[in-house]
């Protein structure tokens, strides 16, 4: 009886015309990920299989983010540090700023008489030899930072695509199925119309002309009983096929989600390189590096003042440790900016851009760390019956975060 109920009750209509000749997979188009990244699609969270796989993915995704924001901090400090010496050093007296500016520009005087004769055939700027002076000793592991991280994101939006059409076609699949189940009840209905019409037809016969249709009452039970065994057994394949199917689109909505944060987090990261570095691409930053690596030797091999310079550079490390500065070492690299302007203002632009940058991943990954504990609340709320599962899997989270 409960079968019959299902098969007779009258659902959604569906319109969808299907071409089984059809391509489906012409239509699809790859979606932007850098915008679309950040959205989440819903799950059926009725199934405790997937609520222990979504609190799981959200308390992989409270580490994750965890982790990401020590080690943005640690580097929002030395940023935050290197604006605060640049206040300091423009809060110096006038009178005592002048000695320092004297300084700077003798170092600036002497690179350029030391560029003059070394770099005549230069195949970099000097800012740009200054750049990767500046990032020398961490410079060859960001290329191959970089690249490793090119090459992630291109596998992260493969990945993204290839289940986004997965997705697309159990979507399709899923309305097929729908669309087959709704007609297998307008099979059933039609079944057993034509019955009651053919037994009406044989009671009429019997009655009116007085014929013994007693085999035809057989033949029509028996025809109506194979139509509609065979009806609900296409009815219950598609049924069960259709749950897989829903299925399997959580699971894939589960993985999809999880690769976003994987792309936004890998996109934030090379955009905050590319700005430290001051290049496009990683190809950039290790030619640059290569070509550095030749300009450095040249530079070593003819430069005559050095002694000057070291003691000119050493000199200004002195004075400016008079002063609260935390770093002064860095200022050898910010001559240009003590004697211009310009240049001060032009660091500063820099630093404040990527202080920005930072603080836009740190933000992110918090804000990723509050979604996650509260959909961990709201599955323990919705889904009571979960509550003590769900609150042993954050336990055994909190005692490895402790370890």
């Amino acid at each position: 009886m409960g079968f019959l109920k299902n098969l007779f009750k009258f659902g959604k209509e569906y319109d969808y015309d299907y071409d089984d000749d059809y391509d489906y997979d012409l239509e699809y188009e790859d979606p932007d990920w850098d915008k679309m990244a950040g959205d989440r699609e819903p799950l059926d969270l009725n199934d405790p299989n997937v609520q222990e796989q979504y609190v799981r993915s959200c308390l992989e995704q409270l580490k994750t983010a965890s982790s990401d924001i020590e080690r943005l901090n640690r580097e929002y400090d030395e940023v935050t540090n290197e604006l605060t010496d640049m206040e300091e050093v423009e809060s110096i007296p006038r009178s005592e700023l002048k000695e320092i500016e004297e300084i700077a520009n003798h170092i600036k005087q002497l690179r350029a008489e030391h560029d003059l004769y070394v770099l005549k055939q230069s195949s970099m700027t000097d800012k740009e030899y200054k750049m990767v002076e500046r990032y020398e000793s961490e410079i060859a592991r960001a290329c191959d930072r970089l690249e490793a991280e090119e090459e992630y994101k291109k596998k992260v939006k493969k990945d993204l695509a290839r289940l986004d059409k997965e997705k697309h076609a159990y979507n399709y699949r899923k309305r097929e199925l729908e669309s087959a189940i709704e007609n297998s009840r307008g099979t059933c209905m039609v079944i057993m119309g034509a019955a009651v019409v053919l037994v009406i037809i044989l009671f009429l016969m019997q009655t009116g002309l007085e014929l013994d249709v007693r085999l035809g009452y057989y033949i029509t039970i028996g025809l109506v009983a194979v139509a509609l065994t065979t009806v609900y057994v296409k009815y219950t394949n598609f049924t069960t096929e259709k749950a897989k199917v829903a299925n399997t689109i959580n699971e894939l909505i589960l993985l999809e989600n999880k690769v976003k944060i994987r792309y936004v987090n890998n996109k934030n990261l090379l955009d905050y390189l590319y700005l430290k570095y001051n290049v496009p691409d990683a190809h950039t930053l290790r030619d640059l590096y290569s070509r550095f690596e030749q300009e450095r030797e040249a530079r070593t091999r003819f430069e005559k003042n050095e002694v000057v310079y070291k003691e000119e550079l050493a000199n200004l490390v002195k004075r400016l440790r008079k002063y609260r500065i935390k770093n002064p070492e860095a200022w050898i690299h910010h001559v240009d900016a003590l004697v211009d302007q310009r240049e001060m203002v032009e660091a500063r632009h820099s630093l404040i851009a990527r202080r920005q940058k930072l603080r836009k991943q740190m933000e992110y990954n918090q804000t990723l760390a509050e979604e996650a504990s509260e959909a961990i609340k709201d599955v323990t709320k919705e889904h009571p019956e979960s509550a003590e599962r769900i609150l042993e899997l954050v336990n055994i989270y909190e005692s490895e975060k402790g370890e």
